[in-house]
């Protein structure tokens, strides 16, 4: 699907997003079925706290480059961008 898991520009960029964050556009009802689809891990036609939680999870250690246990400001623009996955100049 290109950089990141939901597009062209990031998991939450301008790819699938329309042009950036959730709220200024409202997203393709397919991006909408594969985040969905994807967030779903036991296919049971829903999403737990659980399964919310662990998808948010895999996207925290995705934009936490350095590993440190925190992101920062840096690594979510990054990734945000779709940038690439080197660890950030401080």
């Amino acid at each position: 699907m290109g950089h990141g898991m939901m597009g062209g520009r990031g998991m939450m960029g301008g790819g699938m997003m329309g042009g950036g964050m959730m709220g200024q556009r409202t997203m393709d009802p397919v991006a909408m079925r594969i985040i969905f689809a994807l967030m779903d891990a036991d296919g049971d036609g829903t999403v737990s706290l659980q399964e919310f939680q662990a998808a948010h999870e895999k996207i925290f250690k995705a934009m936490d480059v350095d590993k440190d246990g925190t992101v920062s400001f840096e690594e979510m623009m990054n990734f945000m961008q779709g940038g690439k996955r080197s660890t950030p100049q401080r």
